[in-house]
């Protein structure tokens, strides 16, 4: 290290030189330019009926208002305030931020300070080198040393980072999106399996009553044993329909306490009172196709990857071009203590390096095809997002439509054998019809009245599956703070 009377000038003008030096990181950024894709998108959707209302996205923020369930909207709340998916996802958007700052640190230089207090003592039983006895040194000083991002490798470093972080806070909608889907679709399927419930229970009394109208048949001489045998074996046969619907309710019932923030049992008594019904599913909202694009969090989350992919091509090329660097040193060396703090022991260096790999087997070089690969594959994916997207709008859609046409048959096909079953059994109180009428028409009327419940929650949980499709409620997510720490480092 060079040794010399402290000049600030001269220091001065080598501060200079290096700000010269680091002002040429501004000049070039190699790589190509991110330009946001314009994808193709259908006109229309095919499966649009009479019913389908255009919806705005504001219309869509709180859109299971529509199925007018109070205790749906607070468990909703409930969900928005306590979910432990919504809470990881928070966190990881604070981690993906503290990368990106790690990264912009990188724009400007590192700085240490330290101090070293040496003592050395020479051998004198040496003929050659002679023996200096005892010597002490001491130093104080600072380090420093500013990578130059000449090329842009660093600056499109933190562009990728920018675009991933967008990313993962458009990942956090989804996470929303879904969890919203999944609670309102698992509330309807509990409400749904209790009425099936209900509609198995009064088949049991039904068949029940059947058994001992048999029963004083046989008694009567008017039925026979094999009749009395048949009824009751279709009356164990519907109570073994009772305990898979009991644990469906049970395991509905955990799946919200948890999707609610609480513990599986927490939510028992509220969601098992009585006199709770399936919702009413509510006119269908539509947007048009290029609304699902820009709502959708997940297609916003592919398009922001591609955009973190195309700017790591950038850093890949920047590594093929030379590296600079100006390390810096600033201190005071003494062999006395006392003498640490006068202008006699400063001493410093500065320095411009550089430095290009000349061979590395084709390492860059397959780096930068890596990263042409990688950004295709993410524009790929963002394409098939979209595609998916509209899928699953349009199979919503279709799945609706047909559950309501199939609606229609199942309620009229409830009236026919509710009402053939009053008669059958009429008929064979009388004594004038076999018990196998009376058997088939019960038999009917549970499996339509069955039918017809799977149908509504059918149709109910297709238009929730409407509303994921079209990203709605998203917004519903409050803004994560920035968390504590050093501020964002400069950006480009």
């Amino acid at each position: 290290m060079r040794r010399t009377p402290f000049r600030s000038t001269r220091f001065g003008a080598a501060l200079g030189a290096a700000a010269c030096a680091s002002a040429l990181t501004a000049c070039t950024m190699v790589g190509p330019d991110y330009r946001p894709p314009q994808p193709a998108h259908p006109p229309g959707w095919i499966e649009r009926g009479d019913s389908a209302v255009q919806a705005e996205p504001a219309q869509l923020q709180d859109w299971w208002r529509a199925f007018r369930d109070p205790l749906l909207d607070r468990l909703i709340a409930q969900a928005l305030d306590g979910n432990q998916d919504l809470a990881i996802a928070r966190q990881r958007l604070l981690q993906a931020r503290a990368e990106r700052d790690q990264i912009a640190s990188r724009l400007g230089p590192t700085v240490s300070a330290g101090g070293t207090a040496n003592a050395l003592r020479s051998s004198r039983a040496l003929d050659w080198p002679p023996g200096i006895g005892q010597s002490r040194t001491y130093r104080l000083g600072f380090d420093a040393s500013w990578e130059l991002d000449i090329f842009g490798g660093t600056r499109r470093a933190i562009e990728s980072a920018d675009a991933q972080v967008d990313a993962i806070d458009d990942d956090r909608h989804a996470v929303l999106v879904s969890l919203l889907a999944e609670l309102a679709s698992d509330y309807a399927e509990l409400r749904a399996t209790q009425a099936r419930l209900q509609i198995a229970t009064d088949n049991v009394a039904s068949l029940d009553a059947t058994r001992r109208l048999t029963e004083r048949s046989e008694r009567h001489g008017l039925g026979t044993s094999f009749e009395v045998a048949q009824a009751r074996a279709e009356l164990e046969l519907a109570q073994a329909v009772l305990p898979p619907l009991q644990a469906n309710v049970a395991r509905l019932t955990h799946a919200i306490g948890v999707l609610t923030g609480g513990f599986p049992g927490a939510l028992r008594d509220a969601l098992n009172a009585p006199g709770a019904t399936l919702p009413v599913a509510p006119q269908l909202p539509v947007t048009l196709p290029s609304d699902v694009i820009r709502e959708r969090p997940d297609i916003r989350a592919a398009e922001r990857r591609f955009a973190a992919a195309n700017a790591q091509i950038g850093v890949a090329r920047a590594a093929q071009f030379p590296q600079f660097a100006i390390p810096l040193s600033l201190g005071t060396t003494a062999s006395l203590v006392q003498d640490l703090f006068t202008s006699a022991s400063v001493a410093w260096s500065i320095a411009l390096e550089g430095t290009q790999t000349l061979y590395d087997g084709g390492r860059a070089k397959a780096g930068v095809s890596a990263a042409r690969a990688g950004a295709e594959a993410a524009r790929l994916a963002y394409e098939q997002r979209i595609r998916v997207a509209f899928r699953e709008v349009e199979d919503a859609l279709a799945e609706i439509y047909a559950e309501r046409d199939r609606q229609a048959a199942l309620v009229a096909a409830v009236g026919s054998s509710q009402d053939a079953q009053s008669r059958a059994t009429r008929l064979y109180r009388n004594g004038l019809s076999e018990y196998l009428s009376v058997l088939i028409a019960q038999r009917a009327t549970y499996r339509a009245r069955d039918a017809l419940m799977l149908s509504k929650l059918a149709q109910v949980q297709g238009v929730i599956a409407l509303y994921k499709a079209l990203g709605a409620g998203w917004r519903n997510d409050a803004p994560v703070a920035q968390a504590d720490g050093p501020p964002p480092g400069p950006a480009r």
